[in-house]
Formats: C-alpha cells, structure tokens, sequence
C-alpha cells in the first residue's frame, strides 16, 4: 500500500505502507494505482489550478468513487467538476 500527503510547502510526498518510506522514483510513483485520491498536487490534477492561482487558492479534493471525476473547493466559494485524470492546464468547469 502507498499514501501520499500534500506538505505544507505544497509539495507531493509519497510514503510506502506501512514502513513510512518515502517513494522519490517517478517511475514507481506513475504506477501507483491510487484507492482514493484528495490530493490538490500531483500531475494528475495539474488542471484544477485555476491561471494565476495563489498556492492557497484550491483547498481540497475529492475523486468520486468510480475514479472518473474530481471535486475541488477553493477560496472564492467555489465547487468546480473535473474529468480525472485532469492533466491539462487551466481546464475550467464550476457547477
């Protein structure tokens, strides 16, 4: 098992279940298949990133059970749908 937590420096960390330790090799990390996914960062999600966002600006996810979409909140009051993966930048869907 592996889980990964978004650092305070808005950073990815990937950590293996359960010695605690931590993953850096992308090519491991890429073939992850993920249970569950409430990470804001990662190249999976680079798309829910609004242009211009401030660091603080996206404040949780949640990728729906069936892995095919994400929901974000963010700071302007906002809950935007995303397709997930959401590779592409600066997509824009808000419901």
């Amino acid at each position: 098992s592996h889980f990964q937590v978004s650092t305070g420096a808005y950073k990815r960390q990937v950590h293996e279940v359960p010695l605690g330790k931590q993953i850096t090799d992308p090519a491991v990390i890429e073939k992850i298949t993920w249970a569950t996914w409430t990470s804001i960062l990662g190249d999976e999600v680079i798309g829910i990133w609004p242009r211009n966002a401030d660091k603080a600006d996206v404040n949780c996810a949640c990728v729906t059970h069936a892995g095919l979409n994400i929901v974000t909140g963010d700071d302007f009051g906002l809950v935007k749908l995303f397709d997930f993966p959401c590779t592409e930048k600066f997509v824009s869907r808000s419901f």
